[in-house]
Parts: C-alpha cells; sequence; structure tokens
C-alpha cells in the first residue's frame, strides 16, 4: 500500500505536487488550505524609472495584468529560485537569474548585480518576504510594490473535509507555506480528523513554514534543507521511503 501524502499548496501548484508524487510511488491526497485570487493593479507604474523586476513567487508573475507585464520584459528579472525563474521565462522575460530559495539569496543576488540608486519593480503576493525589499532599501535601492495576487485561507465544511481525506491514515503533509501550515495546525484536532495526523510527518518548504506547526506533532515537523519543491520531496523520500 502506497504511502498517504497531504498536499497544501493551491492549484495549479496542487497539481503539479500530486502528479510528481504519484510518478514517485505515493498517494497524493490534494487538499489546498489556501486559493490564489489575482489582484488588479492600479494604477500600473510607470515603465521609465524601473531597471529591474523581482519576482519571489511563480504566481506573483502568472496572475501579473499583461499591459503590466508587457512594459518591463526587457529588464532583467531576478527570481526567488528555478521554480519562479521558470515562471518569469514562461511570461516572457529574456534576462531571469534565479536566487538560492530565500529572501536573503534574492536580494545579495541583486544587490551584487546592480548598483546603490537602481529601481526596483517588486511583483509579489499580499502576503510576502518583506526581508526582500528591506534588504534592497538597506542597500540604498528604490522599491515600488506591486501585489498581483492574495492567498486566503480555504475553509472547508466538515462533512468535505472528510470525504478528501479519507479514512485511512495520512503518512506525511507537504507544507509549502506558513499560511497552509497555520491552517493545517487548526485542523488536525477536529474530532474525527485527528486519528488520521496521530503519526504524520509534517514535511516543510522553510523553518518559516515549520515554525507556524511548533505546537503541533512534535518531534514529526521537518523543513527542508533549501526552499524549493526538490529539496521537499527529497525530504519526504528521506522519511517515507518511496512510498510503497
Amino acid at each position: 500500500m502506497s504511502s498517504r501524502v497531504l498536499v497544501t499548496r493551491p492549484q495549479p501548484g496542487a497539481g503539479a505536487t500530486a502528479r510528481r508524487l504519484d510518478e514517485l510511488g505515493f498517494e497524493a491526497v490534494v487538499l489546498p488550505l489556501t486559493e490564489i485570487r489575482e489582484l488588479a493593479v492600479d494604477p500600473l507604474p510607470a515603465a521609465s524609472p524601473i531597471d529591474a523586476v523581482v519576482v519571489t513567487s511563480a504566481n506573483a508573475v502568472r496572475h501579473a495584468p499583461r499591459e503590466l507585464l508587457s512594459l518591463f520584459l526587457d529588464r532583467p528579472c531576478f527570481a526567488v529560485g528555478a521554480e519562479t525563474a521558470a515562471a518569469a521565462g514562461k511570461s516572457g522575460f529574456s534576462r531571469v537569474a534565479a536566487g538560492t530559495g530565500d529572501a536573503a539569496g534574492l536580494a545579495r543576488l541583486v544587490t551584487d548585480t546592480l548598483p546603490p540608486g537602481a529601481r526596483i519593480l517588486y511583483l509579489c503576493g499580499r502576503v510576502r518576504l518583506v526581508g526582500v525589499e528591506d534588504r534592497l532599501r538597506r542597500k540604498g535601492m528604490h522599491v515600488a510594490i506591486a501585489e498581483t495576487y492574495d492567498a486566503p485561507e480555504v475553509v472547508y465544511p466538515i462533512d468535505e473535509l472528510t470525504d478528501r481525506l479519507g479514512s485511512a491514515p495520512l503518512d506525511a503533509a507537504l507544507l509549502h507555506s506558513a499560511r497552509a501550515a497555520s491552517g493545517l495546525a487548526g485542523l488536525v484536532s477536529l474530532p474525527g480528523i485527528e486519528p488520521l495526523f496521530a503519526k504524520t510527518l509534517f514535511l516543510c518548504l522553510s523553518d518559516r513554514v515549520a515554525a507556524a506547526l511548533r505546537d503541533v506533532g512534535e518531534g514529526r515537523v521537518f523543513a527542508a534543507p533549501t526552499p524549493d519543491e526538490a529539496a521537499l520531496l527529497a525530504l519526504l523520500r528521506q522519511r517515507c521511503g518511496n512510498g510503497a
């Protein structure tokens, strides 16, 4: 019997993760705990003073208005990690550099490349890594914020929740965001749900995500060594084997 792994990230990422789990021999249980909602960017920032674009989420690029992106596709784009860099490339940016997956690495990449005084357009979600803009501003850069999406929590009726989770215990849960981790922390003790999580391993994209589960599953919360899905899935294989 395959190990059951809970996928909590929003669509379309949840579907992509589920397919990867299937290829690895795991049974994916998809329960998005956040959903992506596009935000209007109004007014659009002027193109002329912007020297480069910074992106900390693939969703920030996917949900940016086309009329906004078209103004800046010829500028260098600095992405937090490989997945976000790939999304930027698909959106039309021709000069994309990828960071190491965290705020510090991205800020270092930008400040090592651009001079103080550079003007940055930061494409991001309403909930974002403020460490990026703070670090850039401390280096003398000017940062304009364009929030292109929000990711509110999803609340499920108890009958839908039990139907989605099924009756068999969950061997592991993958957490890609602190908001999803916080949402899961509120679910695991619900009557009828709690037994499913009695031995679940909570595998998190980063220490920041893991911190949201500090009161849940003592000794069963682990963070990936680097904040990317490849490292998260490697952690899953390390802790749960190859799925069977």
